[in-house]
């Protein structure tokens, strides 16, 4: 794997615990580079990888690439890695291989790369998180989870440090070579911890990232309870009925839905004391032109949230 941003994360992070970071990236993991030669590989020996988090193409947008290749060609090669029985293994470009089985051709251009596990899981999430342009938060949870664990795993396989250091800081470089802060890898890793049905609910756009973050922090039980009560009830999940639910979570007392009824009665007897005030739409304009009332409110409770977080 050639050097890239995660080497400067690395070197930032490890130069305040060792003494030196003359070290490369590739000796510190342990990776070989290795020659990058495209080869023609028989389409029917490609398999997914196991841990590949990313949902694959609908229908119409697979039409749609497909028809696109069919025109100009396959211009950038999958990589793959070998695997058992002589199949090789998708690191980037399950949805250009399935394009190409769709066009019906028996081959297909890729890089055959020799990847450990490690480097795999790199390959696999940093060509979807720089590249795909529209990511489900579900998508990007299990993309940082696996970096996270894929990196802690290799550093405590090299001997990179203590336990303790490598723990603070497998997020963090996470977060550097993705250029994204680290409480938002914080909270989409936590959106993994959901049951499947909360988790599709995200996806959906039902239930707002801060809202499932507090939720996350509940037991399979609890939750389940959550999704009985949205479907049952017919509503929603705000960001203060989930931090309520947390609440009550944290001092280990059972959920109910009655209890989160409860909450929410009041909340709405909070809401009604609570004082009002008014943002002149000229003000945000520039920022918020042509986004609903209602969504303006849920940012703004996104932030309140996200700055005033529950301990």
């Amino acid at each position: 794997m050639p050097k890239n941003a995660m080497t400067e994360a690395l070197s930032k992070r490890l130069a305040a615990q060792t003494d030196s970071i003359e070290t490369s990236y590739d000796e510190m993991f342990g990776i070989q580079n290795d020659t990058e030669k495209i080869v023609s590989l028989d389409i029917r020996l490609l398999v997914p990888h196991p841990d590949d988090p990313f949902k694959h193409y609908s229908e119409a947008k697979l039409r749609e690439l497909a028809e696109s290749i069919n025109k100009v060609g396959l211009l950038e090669p999958v990589i793959v890695r070998p695997a058992e029985g002589g199949q090789y293994e998708i690191l980037s470009g399950k949805n250009r291989t399935n394009a190409v089985r769709k066009n019906g051709e028996k081959k297909i251009r890729a890089i055959v790369k020799d990847a450990d596990d490690f480097e795999a899981v790199m390959i696999i999430t940093e060509a979807n998180l720089k590249h795909r342009e529209m990511l489900q938060p579900s998508e990007k949870g299990w993309a940082y989870r696996l970096q996270v664990e894929a990196i802690k795993k290799q550093g405590e396989r090299n001997d990179l440090g203590a336990v303790e250091i490598q723990q603070k800081l497998s997020r963090k470089i996470v977060a550097e070579i993705n250029e994204v802060k680290d409480n938002e890898v914080q909270r989409y890793i936590r959106l993994t911890y959901l049951i499947p049905e909360l988790l599709e609910l995200v996806d959906e756009g039902e239930i707002p990232i801060m809202a499932a973050y507090q939720i996350s922090y509940l037991d399979e039980e609890s939750q389940n309870v959550v999704f009985c009560y949205l479907e049952e009830a017919d509503t929603k999940l705000t960001i203060k009925l989930a931090q309520k639910i947390r609440e009550n979570f944290s001092k280990n007392l059972s959920l109910s839905a009655e209890k989160i009824g409860n909450f929410k009665e009041y909340i709405s007897r909070e809401e009604s004391k609570t004082i009002s005030f008014k943002i002149s739409r000229d003000k945000i304009r520039r920022i918020s032109d042509g986004i609903p009332d209602e969504k303006i409110e849920e940012l703004f409770l996104e932030f309140l949230a996200e700055r005033f977080p529950i301990s």
